[in-house]
């Protein structure tokens, strides 16, 4: 996969729209544009288009006559709309109507409108802004976007106005997690959308400022908050379970309001709005956690890619490339700048889907190593410079691997490994070249590898059509007998692989994942990270329901939003982990930085901080990509 990125690198540059492509355009003269109650709503509606269907959410406080409710609508131009904008509406039986809009040309469009009644005593999770009510500015994480200090543990909370759009920025977006209830309260943790970390209480002391954090190993008091309803509808307190402290704020001069926690009163700096928005891609903080290893003894501490094979006993291996060894750390968890990484490719071995403890997560290693790195486990070939594994799956107690192979930045071949366990944390990987996927580089498939229930195997490669853009193939192998591939040309399982435009089965962006979740078979597609000037920096997601497609259009699902030394740090790698199902319907998806380039310097006080050449992981909601 990274081959690609380095390879295309030297072309001339092409234009393709992909980001205005997969924007769904507007309904001409039959638009909802807004959607207002006349009293009684929390927050804005939310207006969207989904699998051609259109869909207005509208969120109502629990004291609203759902039987007389007022809607103000605004519509498209000399468009008329049924029932009428200002007229009384029941939806008490079903909290649900359809209005009609019809266009002046006379195109008619139906809108099913949503009432939902917010009460978070009955919501275990989801997504809001919250709006002090005496400041009138919203609950964020401070610190400088451009330098990445609001990832960061520790990192203050603030408060400050909306974008210059006026929609909030995703550091202004958080999540509510109902975690327990104990004498009859509920108690939530409230996480950012842009870090995934927790709000948290630093102690005791009234006055203190409250600071974002990872999710502690133990549940504890400080992460965990009541939502205690005020009078004023829509309005609430956020009650820390471990000091029994508000959160409010505190004016500062020349800086934003400061978030602290106080004495529970009556006073409105402690009076919150919650406004429900809708589910979004969210940064996972447990999954970026995982991957900052830090100790000597822990192999792999950083490098580029990571996919993963779920084990039949509950294990997963996670497949690097290029790799740093812990060894490699001094002082301060960083690189020394003379140094350069250890191996070419490696395996962790992690215990289960939901230990994310990289403390437990050893290396593999091999006995038979042909550069004395028992820790590269798939070695290099005479006459080549590196082999890249990508992606796997294991059929019985063999697991078997892709891997690309090059010299310099040229790809030169490419094989199919299969690995078994010896003893401990030692395999065995042999190397194995079936016939037309191996000797051929025109199509690297190393963009997924699913292994389907009717008896085979779909490995799906990529072949580049330019900096921006690439060509999307399949191929496939019965389980029972891995060496015996065959290739979609289009319209039929050839013998030999061909990169021809018609056989490909979808067009693709720069980069691109494939593999299968919820019946589907789900595409991840990453426009071009490579160029620290690009601005747009976005991840897609795409689905079919048979390995050769078609493919839907590409929904946007996310923005990366990683900079390093205050430009756009370089990304690439995408991978899709499906097998870590954290129960809220919600897909991992990871990618990598890579600081080389860029004019700027790894290099900062003699270290080299790993950060930038790390997996950074992400959950994609269901309904951004499937129909609702």
């Amino acid at each position: 996969m990274k081959k690609i990125v380095f390879l295309l690198i030297s072309c001339l540059v092409l234009t393709w729209a992909c980001n205005e492509d997969y924007v769904m355009p507007p309904l001409p003269g039959r638009m909802i544009k807004q959607f207002k109650l006349a009293e009684g709503q929390i927050g804005d509606a939310v207006i969207s288009r989904s699998g051609g269907k259109n869909k207005v959410v509208v969120t109502v406080g629990k004291a609203v006559n759902l039987k007389a409710v007022t809607p103000l609508i605004t519509i498209s131009d000399k468009a008329t709309i049924a029932p009428k904008s200002g007229e009384v509406v029941d939806v008490s039986a079903t909290k649900t109507i359809i209005y009609t809009v019809t266009a002046e040309s006379g195109q008619v469009e139906a809108w099913e409108v949503v009432f939902q009644v917010f009460d978070p005593a009955a919501v275990d999770y989801a997504s809001y802004t919250i709006k002090n009510a005496a400041a009138t500015k919203y609950l964020q994480v401070a610190g400088d976007i451009k330098f990445t200090e609001k990832y960061r543990n520790n990192q203050k909370i603030d408060l400050f106005q909306a974008s210059a759009e006026g929609v909030p920025d995703i550091w202004q977006k958080w999540k509510l997690i109902y975690k327990l209830t104990e004498n009859n309260i509920r108690y939530y943790e409230i996480m950012n959308l842009h870090s995934g970390k927790l709000l948290t209480s630093p102690g005791n002391a009234s006055g203190a400022e409250l600071v974002q954090l990872s999710e502690k190993g133990v549940l504890g008091s400080d992460q965990l908050w009541e939502i205690r309803e005020k009078p004023v509808q829509g309005a609430y307190s956020f009650i820390n379970k471990g000091n029994g402290m508000a959160v409010s704020y505190v004016a500062s001069v020349g800086s934003n309001p400061k978030v602290v926690q106080e004495t529970a009163s009556t006073d409105n700096k402690q009076q919150w709005n919650l406004n429900p928005i809708a589910e979004e891609s969210y940064r996972d903080d447990k999954a970026v956690t995982f991957f900052e290893r830090n100790s000597a003894s822990q192999g792999s501490v950083a490098f580029d890619q990571g996919t993963s094979i779920p084990l039949s006993d509950g294990r997963v291996l996670w497949i690097t490339q290029d790799a740093w060894d812990g060894i490699s750390l001094r002082a301060g968890n960083v690189f020394d700048c003379n140094h350069f990484f250890s191996y070419n490719n490696s395996v962790m071995i992690q215990p289960s889907k939901t230990d994310w403890d990289p403390a437990h997560t050893p290396n593999m290693t091999i006995a038979n190593s042909a550069h004395n790195r028992p820790k590269q486990v798939f070695n290099n070939q005479p006459g080549t410079s590196w082999s890249w594994p990508g992606l796997g799956v294991q059929i019985g107690n063999d697991v078997w691997v892709q891997c690309g192979e090059g010299n310099d930045l040229n790809a030169t071949n490419q094989s199919l490994y299969k690995l078994n366990e010896v003893a401990g944390n030692q395999w065995s990987a042999v190397r194995m070249t079936p016939a037309g996927m191996s000797n051929q580089v025109a199509v690297s498939y190393a963009a997924g590898m699913v292994k389907s229930n009717d008896g085979y195997v779909y490995s799906f490669g990529t072949s580049g059509t330019g900096i921006t853009t690439t060509n999307v193939f399949v191929a496939r192998f019965p389980q029972n007998n891995p060496m015996s591939w065959t290739f979609w040309d289009g319209s039929k399982w050839a013998n030999t692989p061909t990169n021809a435009t018609e056989a490909r089965i979808s067009p693709g962006m720069a980069t691109v994942s494939v593999s299968y979740w919820k019946g589907k078979y789900v595409m991840m597609n990453m426009t071009q990270g490579f160029f620290c000037d690009n601005s747009v920096r976005e991840i897609y997601m795409s689905y079919s329901d048979s390995p050769t497609g078609p493919f839907t259009t590409p929904k946007k699902v996310y923005n990366i939003v990683e900079f390093f030394k205050g430009s756009f740090a370089r990304y690439y790698t995408p991978a899709i982990h499906p097998e870590f199902d954290n129960g809220h319907d919600e897909l991992l998806l990871t990618y990598c930085l890579n600081v080389t380039g860029c004019d700027l310097s790894w290099c900062e006080n003699g270290g080299m901080d790993p950060y930038y050449y790390r997996v950074k992981g992400l959950r994609v909601p269901a309904s951004l990509i499937f129909p609702q």
